[in-house]
């Protein structure tokens, strides 16, 4: 009976997810039709108010976009029951608006009469509801609807779904003609709605005025939800063909815990990518649109898929309908804008792109990532202002332009070409905002200029690992081929090495290749190779087609003129079409591949002659599996040859062959030390001396992570606390107690936590309210599921995130580094971050009575970030009298501001 119960409790929360039309049709099994067109009403509900409590909030941070999030909840929930009382269906939500639908063969009572009702009844309950109280303030709001009648376009896309046409950009523009608390209507809805007064206001546009004499009430029955009853098999099937309507990460959520509330939600660092697309005939030909349709959205989950964004919805707009594409949620990357700028510029350059209108606005910034609706219908979305700009940015666009806004710029112009279209003023923004027309990709990518040393020009603590590389030179200079591998976490100077290492290699004689393999494109074959490749053939990207040619011939030719025949093979790898031979068009695929590994190593043997030679291979971990082949297959022939690969990765997941060569050194790279740590940082701004307060927060933050070290001193030059003096020495201004982590940072830290399984990535976020350090039975106390924590507590050991210590029989657990704790602690939402405070506070007054004394501190912390603030007040009070009798003055103190400050919040009470 549990798994039934669960199963049937993951399928209900799947049904919240998709319009009723998508939901029947698969609880009767009917085959999903290419497209349809129906006969109905369409409705779109604006709350207003919230532009201008957005603008406002923003005060509140990242806080902000939650507590608006919050709001609209409030108001979603019962206008939503209200629609499909009266046979409505919702089809998506956007932002602070509704769009739904009301199909015509319903019941007897018409489409246009239902959709008016349920309109009159919505500004009614928000009339009754209007003030809206926030931290930031009290705000008013207000609804304006349209309704318009009219044939549907629909189409099931398998994986989302679409509404469009003529009516559903109509009846936005309708909406926009509404002033507060007014529906607008056309003609075809007022001759529906009988017993309903309208006020003509121009020709075929009216407005709702009041019920007429003839209206009598009519009680639409309550829709109940679909599917309630129902064996194990019947759930677990339709389970699995909801299941696909929802992107996995979010699938898995629903499967550990299948019901939301309003604590649920992440605050996250994103680029949100709005593409609007027209021009598709939905009406004229349907069956050209949906095919269009299919189209365009299958490209879209290729590149999606190609660069790791997630689809977040496909909505309308007053002239088109778009696309809202989110980078670094649910999966956080370094370099999200860069990816999403990649993402657009190829889907808006694409040959089947050409035909259809499109607009794109690209812009970063933090965004709250939850569910708004409720149980009945529902959506995961992301709110906030970054959202917002981007919105703006892609309406006001020129046809057929990309447009990003200044951050993204920003992060981006090394490696694209832009042209600044001025500043202009948006809604819902304070003062001018500059944006930028993306132009093109550069050919060599441009590394962003920089006022500061990109890196220490002394190569820091790395010492032991020199002397392993310096022995091995002399080895493949004897003919005796060697492999490194320069393994370690994201940060640790892997690169930073390397380049040390090559230095090194040049200064010895060697001539070095080298390549970088893709996070986003694993299934581009061979790509680390090409750059390789194309070095070997002396080809430079400015290259024609015949001089490519030419030049692969003369090199082949000097090696072995024999060769010349597998030119094609050679060619297909390099993009380079060379006519087929007989040899060559019998050649199945492996053959192929195996005849071009042959000719590569016969090319380096070449070389090799002439002197010995290093291949370097960076960001091994993200290679494709034929790229990892052709290692493989040089390693097996380099034992007696002047060849040194050189491979750069991050922990793999399995052993790779070239591992198993007797000839194969490892070195893995470990945090720095204090000292090391120290001297690094003052190497990077040439001071040899770093004022403590400084040092300690560097030091403390960082944790020997190199990588941080040099962003955090970044940070330090961006807020002004390290400046260059009249000199040109860098100097250190004011004391700074408290430094943001950096974005890049935060990327690399995010991506781990990401990369967790959806369990003891939770257990983690939660052990982070617990602090840097804590108690193992507080966790347990305040965990909800206990049955998972032993076994995702001992997944955080070994995936080296915590550690553990048993003293005098209790179980103490830390974040290996501080900066985890603080990323993972910063995309909780603020409301599930009070309650795990709240309940940690009360685990701890409950769990130990008669040691109250030595938890005094923790008991202070949690209540008063839990925002109990009377047991905050009482607490602070009790441990800063216990500080002051140790002479811990400066805690004494913190406890006693606490304190003041949780009186005064009761006070506001």
């Amino acid at each position: 009976m549990k798994g039934t119960h669960t199963t049937k409790n993951v399928f209900l929360s799947l049904t919240g997810f998709v319009p009723q039309r998508i939901l029947l049709s698969k609880l009767i099994d009917t085959r999903p039709r290419f497209f349809e067109v129906f006969e109905g009403a369409l409705l779109f509900a604006d709350i207003s108010g919230f532009t201008a409590m957005s603008e406002k909030i923003t005060s509140l941070g990242r806080e902000g976009a939650e507590e608006v999030t919050r709001i609209i909840n409030a108001f979603f929930e019962p206008l939503i029951k209200m629609i499909i009382e009266w046979g409505g269906d919702i089809y998506r939500f956007g932002g602070d608006a509704i769009l739904a639908f009301f199909p015509a063969h319903y019941n007897k009572l018409s489409a246009g009469f239902r959709s008016v009702c349920a309109a009159r009844q919505a500004i009614d309950f928000v009339q009754k509801h209007r003030t809206a109280k926030t931290k930031a303030g009290v705000f008013k709001i207000d609804m304006h609807i349209g309704i318009t009648r009219g044939p549907i376009f629909f189409k099931d896309l398998k994986t989302d779904f679409f509404l469009g046409g003529e009516a559903a950009n109509k009846v936005i523009e309708l909406a926009d003609q509404a002033q507060a608390g007014e529906i607008i209507v056309d003609g075809g809805i007022k001759k529906e709605a009988e017993g309903l007064i309208f006020k003509r206001l121009s020709s075929e546009v009216y407005r709702y005025k009041e019920v007429g004499s003839r209206y009598r009430k009519i009680t639409v029955p309550q829709k109940t939800v679909v599917g309630g009853q129902g064996s194990f098999a019947f759930f677990e099937q339709k389970t699995a063909d909801l299941k696909n309507y929802v992107p996995d990460w979010l699938y898995n959520r629903i499967k550990l815990k299948p019901f939301f509330d309003q604590k649920d939600g992440e605050h996250r660092k994103t680029a949100v990518v709005f593409l609007h697309f027209a021009g598709l005939p939905y009406d004229r030909d349907p069956r050209l649109a949906a095919s269009q349709l299919s189209n365009m959205y299958n490209l879209l989950q290729k590149l999606i898929k190609q660069y790791g964004g997630w689809l977040n919805k496909i909505d309308l707009y007053k002239d088109s309908a778009r696309f809202l594409v989110v980078f670094g949620f649910p999966t956080a990357y370094e370099d999200y804008e860069h990816r999403a700028v990649l993402f657009a510029y190829d889907f808006f350059n694409h040959q089947e792109m050409k035909k259809i209108d499109l607009r794109i606005g690209i812009n970063s910034g933090f965004v709250f990532a939850a569910p708004v609706g409720s149980e009945i219908r529902r959506e995961y979305t992301v709110m906030g202002d970054a959202v917002n700009l981007a919105a703006r940015l892609a309406a006001r666009a020129s046809n057929n332009t990309v447009v990003v806004s200044e951050t993204v710029f920003d992060r981006t112009y090394g490696a694209f070409e832009y042209r600044m279209l001025g500043r202009k003023k948006y809604k819902g923004k304070k003062g001018y905002i500059s944006a930028y027309k993306l132009l093109k990709k550069r050919q060599v990518a441009q590394k962003p200029l920089s006022r500061w040393v990109s890196e220490s020009e002394k190569l820091i603590g790395r010492d032991k690992e020199s002397w392993i590389f310096k022995k091995l030179i002399p080895l493949v200079r004897e003919s005796r081929g060697q492999i490194l591998g320069i393994s370690g976490e994201a940060g640790m100077g892997k690169s930073r090495l390397a380049v040390e290492f090559v230095r090194m290699l040049e200064k010895a004689g060697f001539r070095i290749f080298s390549g970088d393999c893709l996070s986003y494109d694993k299934t581009l074959p061979y790509h680390p190779w090409l750059k390789i490749l194309n070095d070997l053939f002396g080809i430079s990207p400015t290259d024609t087609p015949s001089v490519q040619k030419r030049k692969m011939k003369r090199l082949i030719e000097k090696v072995d003129k024999k060769l010349i025949k597998w030119l094609p093979v050679v060619g297909e790898v390099l993009g380079t079409a060379f006519a087929g031979t007989k040899f060559t068009g019998f050649l199945d695929a492996r053959a192929k591949r195996q005849k071009f590994f042959d000719i590569i190593f016969e090319l380096f043997k070449h070389q090799m002659r002439r002197k010995p030679i290093c291949v370097v291979i960076e960001d091994l971990q993200w290679a494709d599996t034929v790229s990892k082949e052709l290692i493989n297959y040089i390693a097996r022939n380099i034992s007696d040859k002047k060849f040194f690969f050189l491979l750069i990765f991050r922990p793999l997941k399995s052993k790779e062959e070239f591992m198993e060569k007797k000839f194969y050194t490892e070195i893995s790279l470990k945090e720095l030390s204090r000292k090391e740590t120290a001297e690094l940082a003052g190497g990077l701004v040439n001071i040899k001396s770093l004022p403590e307060v400084f040092r300690e927060i560097i030091i403390n933050k960082s944790q020997g992570n190199p990588f941080y070290v040099e962003e955090i001193i970044k940070s330090f030059i961006e807020q002004g606390v390290i400046f260059e003096d009249k000199n040109g020495k860098w100097r250190f201004s004011a004391e700074v107690k408290n430094i943001a982590v950096p974005d890049n940072v935060e990327g690399v830290i995010l991506n781990r936590i990401d990369r967790l399984d959806i369990r003891d990535k939770e257990l983690l976020q939660t052990a982070s309210v617990l602090g840097r350090e804590f108690d193992g039975f507080i966790l347990e106390g305040i965990y909800y599921d206990k049955r998972l924590l032993k076994q995702s507590l001992q997944n955080l050991k070994l995936l080296d995130l915590i550690k553990a210590e048993k003293k005098r029989g209790r179980v103490r657990y830390m974040f290996k580094h501080i900066l985890t704790r603080e990323v993972a602690y910063s995309t909780l939402s603020f409301a599930k971050k009070r309650d795990l405070h709240k309940a940690a506070g009360g685990f701890i007054e409950k769990k130990v009575k008669k040691r109250r004394e030595e938890f005094i501190g923790l008991l202070s912390y949690h209540f008063y970030h839990g925002m109990d603030y009377e047991k905050a007040l009482l607490y602070s009070v009790e441990a800063g009298e216990k500080a002051k009798k140790v002479y811990a003055n400066k805690e004494a103190i913190e406890f006693f501001t606490r304190a003041i400050d949780s009186y005064g919040k009761l006070e506001e009470k």
